[in-house]
């Protein structure tokens, strides 16, 4: 099976069922279908199988038939990040070795700058744009391609995407992820996720992340998929009731906003079944507050774009578990999925016994092939077939895991470790603090303190001292904060995550 057999199957089983709701358009899944056989085989007269095709676009209708279409070509589709520079932009095109690039019409001006370093574009395709003696519209050159089973037809093994890493912890590595890598993602998050063929999911996230994998899981069990063009809450809650939306998924921080927002008691939200999340654990008042004010259930995925989606899930009923005198509960990241084979272990590659921290390590066909074109990264992510995600963890007696941190961002204070994720948590519990980061910041005498980088709530206030005092009461000596900023907000990442590495460069000795 290969990728693109989903919206193959998806047409012949339920032809007029909507996989697609985007603004006021619907696209059936026998629609679908011919987009991306059209997208197919218009790339077939331009490239060859296994080049690579680049998409720098937002949110649209024309990326899902580049997740699909792309890879049905037997290319693959590297997907680009809006937000980066067009000089990152053009990095990264010439290192996939892009033979085509897809852009939509208001980006393809300041990509164009970059032009001349990105040599190995040989097609420009423009969405939403005019047809010009250096490039193509995208209606005209996917109009003219036939909607029929193109000639060729990949391989399990060939890649199918190619994803950047977002960069958190040093220079982005493009993960290869084949056909069976992300098949083998889906179909393990298929069967451990309550999804349905009468689910309306509505995806909230940039597409040009691998978190974009859960439509495809929509996709997979005929489901309908309604998608943003750019998240905010007034068309969120608009859409829920408009679509009536059964699921869908949220960062933490966009619950929080939710629940605080006025207008929420303004909408009908009885549709919505669950809300899953990720990125980061939420504190066991946000759950409360959900569980009661949104009626619905809640779930949480952990995994990484080399993985091509999650390998563990934190399922409804240990949610409820969770809200109902077990909050604790709320720290884990949840159990492997089905098809994910993880272990838990120390610098040797052996195991450690339960309730022990190691390094999270997995192996299993959703693993990614390796880093494009970086040898050395690849063999460095691997030992005996098992990758390293870099994840502290532990696991419990139930078979919880327990993230403690992320490997780079362990603070190491004095000689002793401090996990970054252990001060986040008492921050949090202070009444003025909306958002938290703990970092490791260079000292000549300690080789790094603890500082904590703080937004507080609207209206709030607090002192430096009193956040130190407020860590003393909960912590050991050596995790206590020596140094607390203040901040309007956190940099993020498209999917919500902290960019620590900036919070570094921020507040490092040498910018003062």
């Amino acid at each position: 099976m290969i990728l693109s057999d989903i919206v193959e199957y998806g047409a012949r089983k339920h032809p007029e069922r909507i996989a697609l709701r985007f603004e006021d358009e619907a696209v059936t899944y026998a629609e679908l279908r011919d987009r991306c056989r059209r997208l197919a085989n218009a790339l077939l007269g331009v490239a060859a199988p296994g080049d690579r095709v680049a998409i720098l676009a937002g949110n649209c209708l024309e990326y899902f038939d580049c997740y699909y279409g792309v890879p049905m070509a037997g290319m693959a589709l590297t997907v680009l990040n809006v937000r980066l520079h067009p000089d990152q932009v053009a990095q990264l095109v010439e290192h996939a070795e892009a033979s085509v690039l897809v852009v939509t019409a208001e980006l393809l001006p300041a990509l164009r700058r970059a032009g001349e370093r990105m040599p190995s574009v040989r097609t420009v395709v423009v969405i939403g744009g005019e047809a010009g003696p250096d490039r193509f519209g995208w209606a005209e050159f996917t109009a003219a391609a036939p909607a029929a089973v193109p000639a060729v037809r990949p391989e399990p093994e060939d890649p199918a995407w190619l994803v950047y890493t977002s960069g958190t912890t040093g220079k982005p590595k493009g993960a290869v992820l084949t056909h069976r890598n992300l098949l083998a993602a889906v179909t393990s998050s298929a069967m451990r996720w309550s999804v349905r063929a009468d689910t309306v999911f509505l995806f909230c996230f940039p597409l040009c992340h691998v978190g974009g994998y859960v439509t495809v899981i929509n996709h997979l069990v005929g489901s309908t998929v309604g998608f943003l063009r750019g998240y905010d809450t007034a068309t969120f809650l608009r859409l829920v009731q408009r679509w009536q939306v059964t699921q869908t998924g949220l960062a933490p921080t966009m619950i929080n906003f939710l629940l605080q927002d006025p207008a929420l008691a303004e909408h009908d939200l009885s549709s919505l079944r669950a809300v899953g999340y990720g990125s980061s654990a939420i504190p066991a008042p946000v759950l409360r507050a959900g569980l009661d004010r949104l009626g619905c259930d809640f779930f949480q995925g952990m995994g990484m774009t080399e993985l091509a989606g999650n390998v563990l899930h934190f399922d409804e009923a240990e949610h409820r578990r969770a809200a109902n005198g077990e909050p604790g509960l709320l720290a884990a990241a949840g159990k492997p999925m089905p098809l994910a084979d993880i272990r838990i272990v120390d610098p040797e590659l052996h195991e450690v016994p339960v309730g022990e921290v190691g390094e999270l390590v997995v192996r299993g066909d959703q693993v990614m092939a390796g880093y494009w074109r970086d040898p050395e990264a690849t063999a460095a992510a691997f030992t005996d077939g098992w990758f390293h995600t870099g994840d502290l963890v532990r696991r419990d007696a139930e078979g919880f895991v327990y993230v403690v941190d992320r490997m780079k961002d362990l603070i190491i204070s004095g000689g002793e470790n401090v996990a970054s994720l252990s001060v986040e948590e008492v921050l949090y519990r202070h009444p003025a603090v909306a958002e938290a980061a703990a970092i490791g910041i260079p000292d000549d005498t300690w080789g790094e303190l603890v500082c904590a980088v703080v937004v507080l709530r609207a209206g709030a206030s607090a002192a430096r001292a009193e956040i130190v005092a407020h860590c003393r009461e909960h912590l050991g000596g050596f995790q206590v904060p020596r140094r607390v900023e203040f901040v309007d907000a956190l940099p993020r990442n498209v999917t919500g995550k902290v960019l620590k590495r900036d919070l570094r460069e921020w507040f490092s000795p040498a910018q003062g």
